[in-house]
C-alpha cells in the first residue's frame, strides 16, 4: 500500500529534522578531536616530569609539528615530544633527534619503534564519548623519546604519560 503524501509536507519534515540536528550540534558545542590537553600544556607537563628528576630542560617550538623538549642531566641527553600527530611526522621526529639517538614511542606502558596509531585512535574515540558525558580524565599521550647512550635506555617515567 502506497501513501499519498504532499511534496510540501515531506520537504517541511526534512527541513524540520535538519534544523533540529543543527540545533542539537550547536547546543553541545564544537566537535572535540579527542586529543585532550592542548600541546602547550603537554609540553609544560613533560618539562615538569623531567625537571623533577634533575634534568635541565629547554623547549624548542616548531611551526608545523609539536615542540621538542630537550633535556640534559650529566652525560644523558633527551629529545622528548608529543607524538599525537602520528606516523605523518615520524620521519621528522627521527631527523630532529638524530644527533641524540633513535626515537622510541611510549604509550600506555608500551614501547615501540612506530607511533601507536590504532590504540591512539580508539583512545581518541573514547575521549570524545566521555567528554560529551562531562567526565574529565587524565588523557594518555603518546611520547616520542630519543635518548643518548649515557641514558642507558631509561624511559624517565614517560612510559605511561598522561596529561591532565
Amino acid at each position: 500500500m502506497r501513501l499519498n503524501v504532499s511534496n510540501n509536507i515531506l520537504l517541511g519534515a526534512l527541513f524540520a529534522l535538519a534544523a533540529i540536528s543543527v540545533g542539537l550540534k550547536a547546543a553541545v558545542g564544537p566537535p572535540d578531536d579527542g586529543k585532550g590537553a592542548p600541546g602547550a600544556k603537554v609540553d609544560a607537563e613533560l618539562a615538569k616530569v623531567l625537571q623533577s628528576q634533575g634534568f635541565t630542560t629547554a623547549l624548542s617550538p616548531r611551526r608545523f609539528q609539536s615542540a621538542v623538549t630537550y633535556a640534559a642531566r650529566g652525560n644523558c641527553r633527551l629529545s622528548v615530544r608529543d607524538a599525537r600527530d602520528g606516523v605523518e611526522v615520524a620521519s621528522v621526529f627521527a631527523r630532529d633527534a638524530s644527533d641524540i639517538g633513535p626515537v622510541r614511542y611510549l604509550y600506555r606502558g608500551q614501547v615501540s619503534k612506530t607511533p601507536p596509531t590504532a590504540a591512539e585512535w580508539f583512545d581518541r574515540f573514547g575521549n570524545k564519548v566521555v567528554d560529551r558525558l562531562g567526565i574529565q580524565r587524565r588523557t594518555p599521550v603518546p611520547i616520542a623519546l630519543a635518548t643518548s647512550p649515557g641514558c642507558q635506555g631509561q624511559d624517565f617515567k614517560l612510559r605511561d604519560f598522561r596529561a591532565s
